[in-house]
C-alpha cells in the first residue's frame, strides 16, 4: 500500500502524540519511583532513627495502599487514551481522483471518542466531527465513517476502500 504525503503526516502527528503521552507517564512514574526510594528509606530508618516494627508495617500498608490509588487511576486515563485509529481514503466526487477525502476514526479502547471526515472538491475542502460511544454514533455516519470505525476496532480488514 503506497502512503501518500498527508497519511504520513496524520501518522507522524499521531506518533508524535503517542510519543508525548508516552515521555509524560515516563516522567512521572520516574517521579512516583524517587519517591518511593525515598519512603523505602524512611521506613528503613534512615531518616527519623529507629521505628518500632509496627510502625514500619502501618507505613508500608498506607504506601501500598497510596500505590493502589494512584495505579487505578492510571489506568483510568489509559482506558481514556486514543488507542484505536483507523483511516479510510476515498474520492468523494465521482470528477475527482487520488482519493484525497478521507474519515479517520480516533477511539479509546471501550470505542468512545470521534470520527472525523474530511470531504476534498476542487475549490474548497469540508470537514465534519461526529462523536463515537462505544462504536456508534447517534449522528448519520457514511459507509466511509462506519468503514473508519470498523478497521479502528479491528472488525475490518486494512484494506483501502476502491
Amino acid at each position: 500500500m503506497a502512503w501518500d504525503a498527508d497519511a504520513l503526516r496524520f501518522v507522524a502527528l499521531a506518533g508524535v502524540g503517542v510519543a508525548g503521552a508516552s515521555l509524560a507517564l515516563a516522567f512521572r512514574a520516574s517521579t512516583r519511583l524517587d519517591a518511593l526510594k525515598r519512603s523505602m528509606a524512611v521506613l528503613q530508618g534512615g531518616e527519623g532513627g529507629d521505628k518500632s516494627d509496627a510502625t514500619i508495617a502501618a507505613d508500608i500498608v498506607s504506601v501500598v495502599q497510596r500505590l493502589d490509588r494512584e495505579n487505578a487511576e492510571l489506568f483510568g486515563a489509559a482506558r481514556r487514551s486514543l488507542q484505536h485509529v483507523g483511516l479510510v481514503r476515498f474520492d468523494a466526487f465521482e470528477d475527482m481522483g487520488g482519493r484525497l477525502s478521507f474519515s479517520a476514526a480516533l477511539l479509546d479502547i471501550d470505542g468512545n471518542g470521534i470520527v472525523l471526515t474530511s470531504i476534498n472538491g476542487r475549490n474548497e475542502t469540508r470537514m465534519y466531527a461526529k462523536p463515537v460511544e462505544t462504536g456508534v454514533s447517534k449522528y448519520h455516519l457514511s459507509d466511509e465513517e462506519q468503514a473508519a470505525i470498523r478497521r479502528a476496532l479491528g472488525t475490518e480488514a486494512s484494506k483501502e476502500k476502491e
